[in-house]
């Protein structure tokens, strides 16, 4: 396998680069056969795509980037299986997501008041520039000082970077440049020193700036360890920095604010080189956490690019150099946990123990490449300032808070999960993605692991429409996240509201015959429940309209509970009644309380016109029924009943008995209807 990928390379490196392809395009004859070509690779590159999982391009010409970036997948893959087929590896156990009430290092080492855990664009940290060309921007100052305030006053989405000028500015150094023609081997691998306090930090920056002073330069190696499933932003959990002489890790929780103003001093003096490998995350972190930029960066990652190098990942890079081998189990590992295993402390130091031998090492094959007019431009050291170049334009990278724009963020997780969408999906999308994202701000949990992507294309391909159809596209009960259980009924008002399938529910006056809709009284008055509160329930309004008069019989029928369940697909018939939209219900069930008190009083006017016909016509004299006293109360309604049934048979008695029975109803509806 290694052979024929070896080949593949070699192949792939003998193409034109860019620059040439234009001039050999301008020659005649050339543009047909070049385009010919051109639809064989993307034919080729395609079919690799497709086996690595990911989407195929429609682009017309050659897709360089995309080459490398399936290739580098492609045999990535395929070392994974490699080492699986061999079992040189364990498989990295899967992360565990801590549960929503679960203490997270903001809250242990109090540093909670400093993260920007809101719907803001993001503000850069930092209170002052240390090597500074130019001034700190007053804007940065005015938004730290009032955030809301400022954003009403300017439509800023991104600040500008407030380290670009000295970033810019800054030339190739002689001692990055200047590669020695003997490299010292690196150090035998032995126990990092740990810091977790201020002085131990400034210990390590003074012997950096000491051996500023005495060399006029200084080289470190610096890597991260970050956590982005437990938290909505993400968390830097390790800072690992390795000098010539000594590898440390810095415990970045106990330090939180203080490390942003202490390392700055290291990190922007342009006469300190920082090696990073794949920094592109790793500077992004550093601004969100610390506010923390990086001027003179080397990136090792653009170094293997410009070598084209058959692999570009670290682990590549730390067997093709130094012969050595890292166990990837902790990749996905918990970073967060306190105290850190032995483990773990080996695998964080690795990162950085030998990076500035490969340095070294990848400077001498960089230099070798600068034979007489081979490079383009033929420009001295033009492949170690190409690389230079290159790593200013990652460290110039601005950190932005996800999803901050949804249309096309959106866009690019459709690119990755390779699906088109109509415009009412989309649209669809960006709802169920907003809600997301507020539910992550509110439980401060990284969205994408809580809902995945997936999840969400399921939801807005079925779009169901009971908390049960739901829950089955969700993966049933014990897969679902329990931040999504705990709002299940959001997730289901957006699909119901995007397809304007929540009805409302009218109270039925006495009087009324219109059977397509629900008498709530006698609804009620079957189910003897709880006073309830405002609940959001789902309901199909064509089943709604449709089965509405036959349920409306049943129910008069005396028929069991479970038949409202079946047919209004709620999951307790008991929330029927409460069927309202957004902040309505309190406002309906006020309105519902009013008209029931109106019924109340008419009901009570009428039968007082009744028992006064009944009182002045040749039955018997009673006294009024207002009477207060239960005992007399009783009596009194055996005699009328007996008198009734005596003189004028049952037909005036029954009539008597439903005007009680409505009066004794609407009383109690009334009670039940409790606004909470």
């Amino acid at each position: 396998m290694q052979t024929h990928a070896k080949q593949v390379v070699a192949l792939i490196n003998q193409l034109p680069k860019k620059e040439e392809l234009k001039f050999l395009e301008k020659q005649p004859g050339n543009k047909k056969i070049i385009s010919e070509t051109n639809q064989v690779f993307i034919s080729v590159i395609n079919g690799l795509r497709s086996l690595v999982g990911d989407v195929q391009t429609n682009s017309t010409t050659i897709p360089f980037k995309q080459i490398e970036e399936t290739l580098d997948q492609f045999l990535e893959n395929a070392a994974i299986q490699y080492d699986k087929m061999n079992k040189l590896s364990l498989a990295p156990k899967q992360p565990q997501i801590q549960k929503t009430n679960q203490l997270k290092p903001k809250d242990i080492y109090g540093f909670a008041d400093v993260i920007q855990l809101n719907k803001l664009p993001f503000i850069p940290v930092l209170k002052y520039k240390h090597y500074a060309q130019t001034e700190l921007d007053q804007k940065i100052i005015e938004a730290q000082n009032n955030p809301y305030q400022f954003f009403e006053k300017y439509s800023i989405d991104e600040f500008s970077h407030p380290y670009y000028e000295e970033i810019m500015r800054l030339t190739p150094q002689d001692f990055v440049i200047d590669v020695p023609q003997k490299i010292n081997r690196y150090r035998d691998l032995e126990p990092p020193i740990m810091i977790n306090n201020p002085d131990h930090l400034g210990e390590l920056i003074l012997k950096i700036q000491q051996e500023v002073d005495q060399n006029g330069f200084s080289e470190i190696a610096v890597d991260l360890e970050h956590n982005h499933q437990i938290s909505y932003l993400g968390i830097t959990c390790l800072i690992q920095l390795s000098t010539r002489t000594q590898d440390y890790i810095i415990d970045p929780f106990p330090l939180w604010k203080q490390i942003g103003d202490m390392l700055s001093v290291v990190f922007t003096n342009p006469k300190i080189i920082k090696v990073f490998h794949g920094a592109d995350n790793d500077v992004q972190w550093l601004q969100r956490d610390f506010g923390l930029y990086i001027v003179n960066l080397f990136d090792t990652f653009h170094a293997s690019k410009e070598l084209q190098l058959m692999q570009n990942s670290f682990q590549f890079l730390l067997s093709e150099y130094c012969k050595k081998s890292t166990d990837k189990t902790y990749q996905t590992a918990d970073w967060t946990q306190r105290p850190l295993s032995d483990e773990m402390i080996k695998y964080a130091q690795i990162d950085t123990h030998y990076l500035l031998y490969i340095y070294d090492r990848m400077r001498q094959d960089l230099k070798k490449l600068n034979k007489p007019n081979e490079n383009i431009n033929n420009i001295p050291n033009y492949y170690i300032e190409t690389v230079l170049k290159r790593s200013k334009e990652t460290a110039l990278k601005i950190y932005k808070k996800p999803l901050q724009d949804q249309d096309q963020s959106l866009q690019t997780i459709l690119n990755k999960q390779d699906r088109r969408m109509d415009a009412k999906s989309f649209d669809l999308m960006v709802k169920l993605l907003e809600l997301r994202e507020e539910l992550g701000i509110k439980y401060d949990q990284n969205p994408r692991y809580f809902l995945p992507n997936p999840f969400l294309f399921k939801i807005v391909e079925s779009k169901p429409t009971t908390i049960q159809e739901l829950k089955s596209q969700l993966g049933g009960d014990k897969n679902i996240h329990e931040i999504v259980k705990e709002n299940l009924w959001q997730f289901l008002k957006v699909l119901l509201e995007f397809d304007e399938k929540i009805p409302t529910v009218d109270i039925i006056q006495e009087e009324q015959q219109n059977t397509t809709q629900i008498q709530i009284e006698e609804i009620q008055s079957n189910l003897q429940v709880e006073p309830l509160k405002i609940v959001q329930v789902s309901v199909n309004i064509k089943k709604f309209q449709n089965k509405n008069k036959s349920i409306i019989e049943h129910l008069q029928q005396n028929e069991n509970v479970e038949l409202l369940k079946s047919q209004f697909y709620c999951e307790s018939p008991f929330k029927l009644l409460n069927v309202f939209h957004d902040g309505l219900g309190s406002q309906i069930f006020q309105s519902m309380k009013e008209q029931s008190q109106q019924q109340k009083q008419q009901i009570e006017e009428q039968q007082q016109q009744k028992i006064e016909k009944i009182n002045t016509a040749d039955f018997i004299q009673l006294p009024k029924l207002e009477e207060t006293n239960r005992d007399q109360q009783k009596d009194l309604d055996i005699r009328l009943n007996n008198t009734l049934q005596n003189q004028h048979g049952t037909k005036i008695l029954k009539r008597h008995q439903k005007i009680e029975q409505q009066k004794t109803q609407k009383s109690n509806i009334s009670n039940r209807f409790q606004i909470s």
